[in-house]
């Protein structure tokens, strides 16, 4: 996709975004969002075949955003998994009220008799995959006694955010959305503790958990996020040993990369160019075996959706 269809691309889904935000989907013509964008209804359907297609695009948009703004604090160093935790769950909170008023009127439609989005087994997947990467993360942060406890534990803090997610859908009530993410890490660090002292039985047997896995992930084996793998590439140039014009090569390859990520519409052009430069980089061994692999999957399927 060229750079100038790409930027179109997003005007559109962020003057959609802006307009179901405001007045709803149902009630939202895509007349009137061509004329939003200055553009005629026509060329609006060079871009996107139907209004249910721009819709799954706008929830895939939504559901990137939120994912990818998460996964950028795996790349701050200097904190620990404890405190990267808290911050993402921040992140979370911080990137959903942005996202209220949209949230609020898909509810509105809803309940007015509108469809539901046809993307029930699509989020129900991407749910089982986040609470198995929380799973993992509770793992890092409290060690391996936590394991059969792990489901119990993310139970729990799921929970825990959809009740604040559901305190952060009523506008106008006064929140602090880091104190809600401090609290909730404290109270986590209170149940995983009390759960370890008193040896407590899982609620949530590990086999039960494997068995859910199989039941409802299509894909068990889906690749990293690709920001876990440029994480992973800076780390180990940290102790490599490479002459230090090559490590910085290697690095803004990776930062350019990694803001490319970022963006709504990663430009195929750069990532490909950036992934040619860390081919270079003998040190950096399966890692851009697996950047090339996750490219294909993420990055192409990415642009299939928008």
């Amino acid at each position: 996709m060229s750079e100038k269809l790409a930027d179109k691309k997003k005007q559109i889904l962020k003057t959609a975004l802006q307009l179901f935000s405001t007045q709803g989907i149902s009630s939202t013509s895509m007349q009137e969002i061509a004329e939003y964008c200055g553009m005629s209804k026509g060329s609006l359907y060079l871009h996107f075949k139907s209004k249910e297609e721009l819709e799954q695009s706008i929830y895939s948009y939504c559901e990137g955003m939120i994912r990818d703004s998460v996964m950028q604090v795996e790349q701050e160093h200097l904190l620990t998994p404890k405190e990267q935790l808290q911050k993402q769950v921040e992140v979370l909170l911080n990137r959903l009220v942005e996202l209220r008023e949209f949230a609020i009127m898909q509810l509105h439609d809803q309940h007015m008799g509108g469809k539901k989005p046809a993307l029930e087994a699509c989020i129900r997947e991407k749910h089982v995959h986040a609470l198995q990467w929380f799973h993992d993360k509770l793992a890092v942060i409290y060690g391996k006694d936590i394991v059969p406890h792990a489901m119990d534990l993310t139970l729990f803090v799921t929970g825990m955010l959809g009740g604040y997610i559901r305190m952060l859908m009523i506008p106008g009530l006064p929140l602090n959305v880091r104190r809600m993410a401090e609290r909730l890490v404290m109270l986590l660090d209170d149940v995983a503790a009390s759960t370890l002292r008193k040896q407590m039985e899982p609620m949530i047997a590990t086999e039960t958990w494997s068995q859910w896995l199989d039941k409802y992930m299509t894909s068990p084996d889906r690749p990293r996020h690709p920001l876990m793998v440029t994480k992973q590439m800076k780390d180990r140039l940290k102790v490599a040993d490479i002459d230090a014009a090559r490590k910085e090569f290697a690095l803004d390859s990776i930062e350019i990369m990694e803001q490319e990520l970022l963006d709504i519409e990663p430009r195929k052009a750069i990532l490909t160019g950036m992934m040619s430069n860390l081919e270079q980089i003998r040190e950096l061994g399966p890692l851009n075996k697996e950047l090339k692999e996750i490219y294909e999957l993420y990055i192409v399927s990415r642009a299939e959706q928008l």
